[in-house]
């Protein structure tokens, strides 16, 4: 695990007369990758190094492999547009002389090379399962070590990967994977901590033994103990133990639905819990800024929910979370702080409803809402610098909500001086019901900055561009839904888009979503 503050001086430039960091000519991410009945694979990114890095030309490639680590295909293609790309698994499996309509399960990893400065060794590409009745994504979990500097600098300390929401019923089941990286991973035991309702804890361990280079490893637990009879029907996490060489371990996780061949996935995340250095957490704000916040959409009409989940993940603290809810216009509708208390170390898996808290402060049923959460501190305990939350947004048909790993974003003095922010994110204007959000709103306890927006749209086809211009007040939001706008669904033509945001403040957020007819929810923050 790398410190939250290592992250924050990886962006900052060269201070005069000090020795730069080194340069980054590779960025990759490897993801595992299913084909089944009702259930395809595909890795979507647009070429944002051209509008944010001023590169003209980016290598990729694109390598296929089995579940034990063997490369069955490799292709290349080189990136010279700020449009969207899109790899398809069954083209893969074409390429590798591979049938396209029969189970597959494996890795793809796509690597980007350039000449100049890519910064970051982890790039902005989502995975994305889709099907007749769902479709799910997640951004860059995984990916293999440039050079023994990029492993060290990422591996300061050990941790278990926990964060997520997991379901074991009759038609229902959790599931991980696990890549491993460049070099044999000798030994590996996978212990698993699972956690219900009543914070009990059921612990399985597993003996794997050696992975290969390269090895795929997708686990199902609930076939392995009696996850069903532990959960007792409701929502629980888990923490996994395990040993990958030469990747980064962070892991994609979700649950696969058997009645509608469907799955949820987000990203796993550091387990905090023994992160007790000055660097885990964050220093006290002046007056006036809370220490950390984070605003997230609300659906809380009829026919949807949204809750917030606090995970048993966080470094030893007390600290409560006030939750304010807003609408579009930024107009506050009411507020409870505290709303809840969190507490570590501890078991306890934290749920908020919002839709019963914003029945609980009178605000009428509406599908589009926005919450701003915050924390507090008690009675001088420090906040940690990572609060990582789950965020559910699904249907009241109860099939699978997504659940979106992300964090409340502590005061950072550094951000009030600058002048703007870029974003980008997918469209999926070829699944069901897709919306995006874009939001604005920071940690001042008194925010008042309005956002002036650019938004770019792209498509795959060629190269050209639609572009909105808009302000967004302080702690409003927009939506756009495709059903509402025509010139975009025109403009998309049924395909996959992207869209960038460039905002005159830093405090511009945005999301993701897809709704299916059966009431599965996809989502995913965007970049």
């Amino acid at each position: 695990m790398r410190s939250y503050y290592a992250h924050l001086e990886q962006a900052k430039p060269a201070v005069q007369n000090t020795i730069p960091s080194k340069p980054v000519y590779r960025s990759s991410a490897i993801f595992p990758v299913i084909q089944a009945e009702g259930i395809s694979s595909r890795i979507l990114f647009m070429g944002y190094w051209i509008l944010k890095r001023n590169i003209k030309e980016i290598a990729c490639v694109i390598t296929l492999r089995s579940t034990e680590g063997t490369v069955l295909s490799r292709s290349t293609m080189s990136i010279t547009e700020s449009k969207t790309y899109r790899i398809e698994l069954h083209d893969q499996l074409a390429l590798a002389g591979l049938s396209i309509t029969d189970d597959f399960m494996g890795s793809l990893e796509i690597e980007f090379f350039s000449t100049q400065n890519l910064v970051f060794p982890y790039p902005a590409v989502d995975i994305n399962y889709y099907g007749p009745q769902f479709s799910t994504i997640v951004h860059t979990a995984q990916r293999v070590y440039n050079d023994f500097d990029d492993l060290r600098n990422n591996s300061q300390t050990a941790v278990p990967e926990s964060g997520f929401n997991i379901y074991a019923k009759d038609d229902q089941e959790p599931f991980f994977t696990l890549i491993n990286g460049a070099a044999a991973c000798e030994n590996n035991t996978v212990t698993m901590e699972f956690y219900n309702r009543d914070q009990e804890v059921l612990t399985h361990t597993l003996e794997l033994g050696s992975l290969a280079p390269y090895q795929t490893f997708f686990c199902f637990p609930a076939r392995l103990c009696d996850l069903k009879h532990f959960l007792k029907g409701d929502v629980g996490t888990a923490k996994i133990y395990f040993k990958v060489n030469w990747a980064f371990p962070r892991l994609v996780a979700g649950n696969w639905n058997h009645r509608f061949q469907a799955l949820n996935i987000t990203h796993t995340y550091y387990d905090c819990e023994k992160a007790v250095s000055k660097t885990d957490y964050w220093f006290t704000p002046k007056s006036g800024w809370h220490p950390a916040s984070l605003m997230i959409p609300v659906c809380a009409d009829t026919k949807h929910f949204t809750n917030v989940y606090f995970y048993p993940i966080y470094s030893p603290t007390h600290f409560s979370v006030g939750i304010e809810i807003y609408n579009e216009k930024g107009h506050l509708l009411g507020a409870k702080n505290p709303t809840t208390e969190v507490l570590s170390p501890s078991s306890e898996l934290i749920k908020i409803s919002l839709k019963d808290l914003c029945e609980e402060l009178n605000i009428a049923p509406q599908e589009n809402l926005a919450a701003r959460l915050y924390a507090n501190e008690i009675l001088n305990h420090p906040i940690p610098s990572r609060i990582k939350i789950g965020l559910d947004i699904g249907s009241t048909q109860k099939q699978l909500p997504c659940n979106i790993c992300v964090n409340l974003q502590p005061f950072n003095p550094a951000y009030e001086g600058k002048p703007s922010t870029f974003r980008w994110l997918p469209f999926l204007a070829d699944q069901p019901r897709p919306t995006v959000w874009i939001m604005n709103s920071s940690p001042q306890v008194e925010y008042e900055q309005t956002a002036k927006l650019t938004l770019t749209f792209f498509r795959e086809k060629d190269p050209e561009t639609l572009v909105y211009h808009l302000d967004l007040p302080a702690n409003g939001f927009l939506t756009l839904d495709l059903s509402k706008h025509v010139d975009l669904k025109d403009f998309f033509g049924d395909h996959i888009g992207w869209l960038t945001v460039q905002s005159s403040n830093p405090y511009t957020t945005t999301y993701y979503f897809t709704e299916s007819s059966v009431g599965i929810v996809g989502g995913d923050h965007g970049f």
